[in-house]
């Protein structure tokens, strides 16, 4: 049984599910959804978030950070949704997806107000270990990578975080995981309870490719949950949407939980 993931897309949670969509399936999302309709999500789910009514408010601003914020060219309006993600998760107890909805808004313009949000990502954070440490049972954890770049990338480094604390740093001989098959990297016992994890790869450019091609820094932040005295399996996958008008492939990451 695949564990759901918490994310801003509710529809890719569940059984089967990969979260990050490539670029052509979240163009077709964005196309399916009209700009009024993202309008409508969004001003609702504003709405609702700022009475606090936060069951429809997460609903709809998930939905329109699902179609409107994963492309190259996010909306404007994304880092307030994801700023109302955020607060709507710590409201609802989820302090580990509240982290990592303040983690993307901060990687969003505007940033005249930064400081604000690093406050807010110091709180999340420690509302996850405070939980964390209160938990008195454990389950076992795997964490599996594998690198589907296209040839004109080479993967230059890996560093994987749990809750805060760096578990894997490949750095040496980091392209042996540019493989069809899945490569273990970390395993071990961590608390039940709800977790955030953290991945930052770096791709460098092969030489003499005939594609275009750019060095690319890929961070990506996730958060799942894991039972006592239950086996949890997190894959992660680095790969690249295609480019667009001639512009290289964008490398991005998926995460799925069984």
């Amino acid at each position: 049984m695949t564990k759901a993931v918490r994310g801003p897309l509710p529809a890719q949670r569940g059984e089967g599910r990969v979260r990050g969509l490539p670029l052509a399936a979240l163009l077709a999302l964005v196309a399916c959804a009209s700009q009024t309709d993202l309008n409508i999500l969004y001003k609702r789910g504003i709405k609702a978030a700022r009475a606090d009514d936060w069951a429809p408010a997460l609903k709809d601003l998930d939905q329109f950070a699902g179609a409107a914020c994963q492309g190259p060219r996010p909306d404007r309006r994304c880092r307030e949704a994801y700023l109302a993600i955020g607060r709507g998760r710590e409201r609802t107890g989820a302090s580990a997806g509240a982290w990592t909805a303040f983690d993307r808004a901060l990687a969003l313009p505007p940033h005249d107000k930064d400081a604000a949000v690093q406050a807010d990502l110091a709180r999340a954070q420690t509302q996850v270990t405070d939980k964390l440490q209160q938990a008195s049972d454990h389950g076992p954890v795997l964490v599996r990578f594998r690198d589907e770049a296209p040839d004109e990338y080479n993967l230059h480094s890996v560093t994987i975080s749990i809750d805060f604390q760096p578990v894997v740093t490949r750095d040496k001989n980091a392209a042996e995981l540019h493989s069809p098959d899945f490569t273990q990297l970390y395993a071990g016992p961590l608390p039940s309870g709800q977790h955030v994890l953290v991945m930052e790869v770096v791709h460098n450019c092969k030489m003499g490719q005939d594609v275009p091609c750019a060095r690319a820094q890929t961070h990506r932040a996730w958060s799942f949950d894991t039972e006592p005295h239950a086996p949890t399996t997190v894959e992660l996958r680095a790969y690249a949407d295609p480019g667009e008008d001639g512009q290289p492939a964008r490398p991005t990451a998926a995460l799925t939980v069984r």
